[in-house]
């Protein structure tokens, strides 16, 4: 992870370009301990589950802000609105499904070595991200000639952190381009990006000591304009942070939600 710090006159911009998971979380605890912002923005969706907070720095934000009384906004778009634009631009139902599940791959191959079956795959894209009128759920038989037919391999011999690598590598191969995931993700990317810059706007238009988290891959899409705005900030390697106390019993109990920007 990466923290930046933007700053012009009274206003505060503080920033992470998240790697998603807890090796971000000493950057939020260190986000709140140095700069107690008055509002802090999360890449989550409307309605959708935090990760839990000991495990990803958006569950993390919302627990530290549950606790020191501070509103959080939830700065990406809705599921519904990345389905509109999907839709838009051709692309299925099962190209939709597929880029989630190749995302929660990845997450929890990073946290561990367990199988991830296409059952299971399924089960949790169905429990945080389906909804039955943006089409119909994978099957198990589906899902496999589906990843098969796209990707070149079989599902559950995939290596998710290397496929997910080289689905969002700044340079990707040829056929990398071709992918329903990676034409579906560059898709939404500016509209993604666009609406949290639009949140951002707003926020310091209200508060003078802000901070938001963020995907590094929303992070490199907003930096022209935040310079533009902000100026030039101060990035701190999130590894080179001083050593952070953490809340290991976080909870957001009293978390207090706010809307900028009504998409």
């Amino acid at each position: 992870p990466y923290w930046t710090v933007y700053q012009q006159g009274n206003k505060n911009l503080g920033l992470l370009a998240a790697r998603h998971g807890a090796a971000s979380l000493p950057a939020v605890q260190y986000a709140f301990d140095t700069y107690s912002p008055q509002l802090v923005l999360v890449e989550r969706e409307p309605g959708a589950p935090f990760l839990p907070c000991t495990e990803g720095e958006d569950g993390y934000t919302a627990a530290l802000a549950s606790r020191r009384q501070v509103p959080l906004v939830r700065a990406a778009i809705s599921l519904e609105q990345q389905w509109k634009f999907a839709q838009k631009d051709g692309f299925s139902s099962a190209d939709s499904q597929m880029l989630w599940i190749i995302r929660d791959g990845y997450g929890r191959a990073r946290e561990t070595d367990r199988p991830f079956p296409a059952a299971e795959a399924i089960a949790s894209y169905a429990k945080r991200d389906h909804h039955p009128d943006w089409g119909k759920l994978f099957t198990e038989k589906r899902l496999n000639a589906y990843f098969k037919k796209h990707y070149k391999q079989n599902f559950a011999e995939t290596d998710f952190i290397r496929l997910y690598q080289d689905l969002m590598n700044l340079y990707p191969e040829k056929e990398v381009t071709q992918t329903p995931f990676y034409r579906l993700n560059a898709a939404t990317a500016l509209a993604r990006s666009q609406f949290m810059l639009q949140n951002i706007a707003a926020a310091l238009n209200r508060y003078d000591v802000v901070f938001a988290e963020m995907g590094a891959g929303h992070y490199l899409d907003l930096v022209p304009a935040l310079q533009e705005m902000l100026g030039t900030p101060q990035v701190i390697d999130g590894k080179k942070l001083p050593a952070q106390t953490l809340w290991k019993d976080c909870n957001w109990d009293n978390l207090k939600e706010k809307v900028l920007v009504k998409k």
